[in-house]
C-alpha cells in the first residue's frame, strides 16, 4: 500500500519541522519526505489529508514494566500481544520489556528464555531491559531486601547465553564486581545504566552509557559529593527522565531539560499494571499498592512505577516549554541512537521504518501508522 500524507505539521527531526508538508509512504518505509503539500499522487496511492495535524516518529520506551494487569515479569505470548497493541494505540511504536530485580535469577532466566524468538504484532519489541538484580539495598524502591544479589558475573554470562535480547541492565556500580559485569556487557553491546544505586562519580567507569530513571532510587543532588545527579548535568551520559509530574516535581523536571543537553534526555513511562486501570488497590511485584489518578505508591510509601504512556509525559514537558524538535528527541531519538537503531527509527527520513505518531497541537493521538497500516483502521 502506498500513503500520501499531506497537509501535515512534521516533525522531522531534532531541528526541522514543516508545516504543511507531505510524507510518501510505500508498504512500511518513509519513501519521501516533502516541505509543502502541492505533490501529485500516482494512481495507486491513497491520499489522506491530515488538516495540519503533527506527524513525527513513534516513540520509543525503553523501560517498562507492563499495562493493564500484565507484567513482563510474568506474561505469556498472548498477553505480550496484547500489551504490544495497548502500547501501539498510545504511540509506543517500539519498547524495550523491563523485568524487575525481585524475579531473582530463575524468574529472568524464564522470561529471556520464553520470549527469545518472539515478535510482536504491534508495537515492536525491541528487547529486554534488566532492572537489575544487583541493585544497592539502599534505593531497591520496591524492591524486597531480603532478596538482595551480590554482583555475580557467572550469572550474567548465564543471562546472556540464554537470549541475544538483552539490550540493558541496570546496575549499582558502587558494588563490588559491578565493574566487570559492566565491561562484559558493554563487550556483548549491552547497554549499561547505573541506577537503583548510592554510587558516586568516582565509582563510574567509560562501560556506563547513563542512568536509570534519573533523580530516583539515588543520592540527590549535592554541593560536594558529585552523585550521580550531579554527574547528569555535565551531559556524558544518558539520562532517563520519568516525566510524570509525581517522580520529579516540576520544578525538577524545567531545572532538567533546561541543563542537560537535549540529546542526553531519554523519556521513559517505567509503568505498572497499573496503567489503563481504574483507581484502587492492586499488587505490584508482591506489594500491596493504590492509584490514585496519576500515582501509584506502595503500601510502605514507595513510587510502583508510573500509570502513564510516553505520550502523557510529553505534554507535561510541553507545558514546562519543551519544543516538538525536543520531544521527538526525548520520546525516541535519542534512545534509538543509544541503541544503535537510528539507522532505522527516530526520524521522518528517507527509507526508515514509518512508524509513526498523528497528533493534535496539544499532543493527543489521532492515528498511530505503523507496519504499513493505521492501528484500528
Amino acid at each position: 500500500m502506498k500513503y500520501l500524507l499531506v497537509h501535515c505539521h512534521l516533525i522531522a527531526d531534532g531541528q526541522r519541522e514543516f508545516l504543511d508538508g507531505s510524507l510518501l509512504i510505500e508498504d512500511d518505509r518513509i519513501s519521501d519526505v516533502f516541505p509543502q503539500s502541492n505533490i501529485k499522487p500516482s494512481d495507486d496511492t491513497k491520499v489522506v489529508d491530515l488538516g495540519g495535524l503533527i506527524v513525527m516518529p513513534g516513540f520509543f520506551d525503553t523501560h517498562t514494566h507492563g499495562i493493564d494487569m500484565m507484567s513482563f515479569d510474568s506474561c505469556d505470548h498472548e498477553q505480550m500481544d496484547r500489551i504490544s497493541y495497548e502500547f501501539a494505540k498510545d504511540g509506543t511504536t517500539s519498547y524495550l520489556a523491563s523485568l524487575s530485580y525481585d524475579m531473582g535469577a530463575e524468574g529472568i532466566r524464564r522470561q529471556l528464555q520464553e520470549f527469545e524468538e518472539y515478535e510482536s504484532p504491534y508495537a515492536r519489541f525491541d528487547g529486554f531491559h534488566l532492572e537489575g538484580p544487583f541493585l544497592s539495598k539502599l534505593h531497591l524502591g520496591m524492591g524486597d531486601p531480603d532478596k538482595f544479589i551480590e554482583p555475580d558475573i557467572e550469572m550474567v554470562k548465564d543471562f546472556i547465553s540464554q537470549s541475544t535480547k538483552i539490550r540493558q541492565m541496570t546496575i549499582a556500580y558502587e558494588l563490588d564486581g559491578a565493574k566487570e559485569i559492566g565491561r562484559l556487557l558493554h563487550e556483548n553491546n549491552i547497554r549499561v545504566m547505573c541506577g537503583h544505586s548510592d554510587a558516586l562519580y568516582e565509582d563510574l567507569d567509560e562501560y556506563v552509557d547513563g542512568f536509570t530513571h534519573l533523580f530516583n532510587a539515588m543520592r540527590g543532588l549535592h554541593h560536594r559529593d558529585l552523585t550521580l545527579v550531579n554527574c547528569a548535568f555535565m551531559n556524558r551520559w544518558y539520562c532517563e527522565l520519568i516525566a510524570d509530574g509525581n517522580h520529579i516535581d516540576r520544578n525538577v523536571l524545567k531545572l532538567a531539560i533546561n541543563n542537560i543537553d537535549k540529546d542526553k534526555i531519554i523519556l521513559v513511562s517505567d509503568s505498572s499494571i497499573a496503567r489503563n486501570l481504574p483507581d484502587g488497590d492492586y499488587e505490584f511485584i508482591s506489594k500491596k499498592c493504590h492509584k490514585s489518578g496519576t500515582k501509584f505508591i506502595s503500601f510502605d510509601g514507595h513510587y510502583a512505577g508510573s500509570v502513564v504512556s510516553i505520550n502523557d509525559e510529553m505534554k507535561v514537558l510541553y507545558e514546562l516549554g519543551a519544543k516538538y524538535t525536543d520531544l521527538l528527541m526525548y520520546s525516541g531519538l535519542n534512545a534509538y541512537r543509544l541503541y544503535g537503531l537510528d539507522k532505522h527509527y527516530g526520524t521522518l527520513s528517507r527509507g526508515k521504518y514509518a512508524d509513526l505518531v498523528i497528533m493534535n497541537d496539544d499532543l493527543d493521538i489521532k492515528k498511530v501508522l505503523m507496519k504499513g497500516g493505521f492501528i484500528d483502521d
